[in-house]
C-alpha cells in the first residue's frame, strides 16, 4: 500500500513538474515571438497586450515573464489581460486561447478576422482551424506549428528565422 502511494506521489510530482515546465516554455516562446513577428505600425503604439482567454495555468507564467522582461524587443511595455468571454477580446497583440474555450476558436477567429492578432493555441489540429501558432509536444519537447496563411490573413509578418524553427502547416 505504501509503495503504491509512493509511486502515485512520484508520478504526480513528475507530472506536475512537467506541466509547470511546459507553461514556462510556452511563456518564453510567447515573449520571443514578439521579436520575430511584425505587427502593422498602427498596432505598435502604446502597450503590447498579451491576452489570455479562458482558464489556463499559463497565465501565471506569462505574467511572471512579463514582469521580468517588462518590454518587448521593440520597447513596448507588456501588459497581460485575462478575458472571460469572446466578447471581451479587444485590440490585443497576442491572444492565447486556453483549452477550456477551444470550442469557441471559430468564433474568436471570426471576431478578430480584421485585426492583427497573433492567435496561439496548444491543442492538436488548431493551426488548421484558425490559430496562427499552435504549441505541440513531440519527443518530450515543446515545439510550435505555424500556419502562414492565417498569419497573412491577420496582417502579421513572420520572420524567416521564426519560420525556420516552426513546423509549417
Amino acid at each position: 500500500m505504501k509503495r503504491g502511494l509512493l509511486l502515485f506521489l512520484l508520478v504526480f510530482v513528475l507530472f506536475s513538474t512537467s506541466n509547470a515546465q511546459k507553461e514556462k516554455y510556452q511563456s518564453l516562446f510567447i515573449y520571443n515571438f514578439t521579436k520575430y513577428i511584425k505587427w502593422p505600425d498602427s498596432y505598435n503604439s502604446g502597450k503590447f497586450i498579451i491576452g489570455i482567454i479562458g482558464n489556463s495555468p499559463v497565465i501565471e507564467s506569462v505574467k511572471s515573464m512579463a514582469a521580468s522582461k517588462k518590454k518587448t524587443g521593440n520597447g513596448a511595455v507588456i501588459e497581460v489581460r485575462k478575458y472571460a468571454s469572446v466578447s471581451e477580446i479587444d485590440d490585443c497583440n497576442i491572444l492565447f486561447v486556453s483549452n477550456n474555450v477551444i470550442g469557441k476558436l471559430e468564433q474568436i477567429v471570426n471576431q478578430t478576422a480584421t485585426k492583427p492578432i497573433l492567435i496561439i493555441t496548444d491543442t492538436p489540429e488548431m493551426a488548421t482551424q484558425g490559430s496562427v501558432i499552435n504549441f505541440v509536444e513531440t519527443g518530450g519537447r515543446i515545439k510550435f506549428e505555424l500556419n502562414q496563411s492565417n498569419a497573412t490573413s491577420h496582417n502579421l509578418v513572420i520572420s524567416s528565422s521564426l519560420i525556420s524553427l516552426a513546423i509549417i502547416i
